[in-house]
């Protein structure tokens, strides 16, 4: 790939019927503009891209987006369930089958590939720019507050392999990053057999399993240390049983944490001072109008 820039950020985004994935990746790049000051290429489909130029103005669109790369790649059927607080629930496709073409996709010499419901409130993520790590993923998470994840969160299965987050990735363009990749791609190509190897459940597939288990094989065939975790920091994410009941300013959120074990429970939290990984996508959409205005404005 010729003239890469030097580094940036990237999001995948493919709308469906039920969340507008393009929103959100607007308001996750407002994000890294203001705390990462970095460029932002927003991965799409012909009508993700259409629907960019409709519902955004031009303003937006020049103020947070710098490139657009256009897919049409064949995503699988990938339904999965979503939640909403404890208490709402809806199916919606999941495309994610082509995720680990970034390293295809990127236009940056080194690049940050982010969910589009990871919100970047600090400049935690610049660090990883300055390490020597090809690719770095976060391999453990606290809920936000503080508590640690389900075993389910941790472990491929109870008794198997650690997992590792695909929601930030950081890579190179060295030979190491691209062997990463393409063996993330074989996972993938070969998800059924990987599913009966490792003795993950369930029928959604998860990039999450495929990147644990990429980083599992080449850390048999490099040094236990192959991939870099972020100096070992801990990811925070609201899970999609949370909700966010208001925000401050950009920073400062207020959110109902649902507790697992006593779900009749809904602890009240202040979030302010951390990147959030914020998997309720509807009650984020919600927060939408309210936050653009205040990264529009400021």
């Amino acid at each position: 790939m010729a003239d890469l820039e030097q580094k940036g950020v990237c999001f995948f985004a493919y709308n469906n019927s039920e969340i507008d994935y393009i929103e959100l990746a607007v308001l996750a790049a407002g994000y890294v503009k203001k705390y990462l000051d970095l460029p932002v290429c927003l991965i799409t489909d012909s009508g993700g891209h259409s629907w960019l130029y409709e519902s955004k103005s031009k303003e937006q669109i020049k103020k947070y987006i710098d490139f657009v790369v256009e897919t049409d790649d064949d995503l699988a059927n990938n339904v999965r369930r979503h939640y909403d607080s404890p208490w709402t629930e809806f199916t919606a496709q999941f495309s994610n089958g082509n995720k680990h073409k970034i390293f295809e996709y990127s236009p940056f010499e080194k690049t940050l590939l982010l969910d589009i419901d990871y919100i970047v409130k600090t400049d935690f993520l610049k660090n990883a720019f300055l390490g020597n790590d090809s690719v770095a993923m976060f391999d453990n998470a606290l809920t936000v507050r503080n508590d640690l994840p389900a075993m389910s969160e941790r472990k491929l299965y109870d008794a198997g392999i650690k997992m590792w987050w695909s929601t930030v990735v950081y890579f190179d363009r060295s030979d190491f990053s691209k062997m990463f990749f393409d063996t993330w791609a074989h996972v993938a190509d070969n998800y059924e057999f990987y599913k009966y190897l490792y003795n993950f459940p369930g029928k959604l597939f998860r990039t999450d399993y495929c990147v644990s288990i990429a980083v599992h094989i080449l850390n048999g065939m490099e040094d236990s240390n192959a991939i870099g975790n972020f100096h070992n920091v801990a990811m925070s994410y609201m899970s999609q049983k949370d909700d966010i009941v208001d925000v401050n300013n950009v920073k400062d959120w207020v959110l109902l944490s649902h507790d697992p074990k006593e779900p009749w429970k809904n602890i009240p939290v202040k979030h302010s001072h951390l990147d959030l990984h914020a998997m309720n996508k509807r009650a984020l959409g919600r927060m939408v109008p309210k936050l653009m205005d205040m990264l529009d404005n400021e």
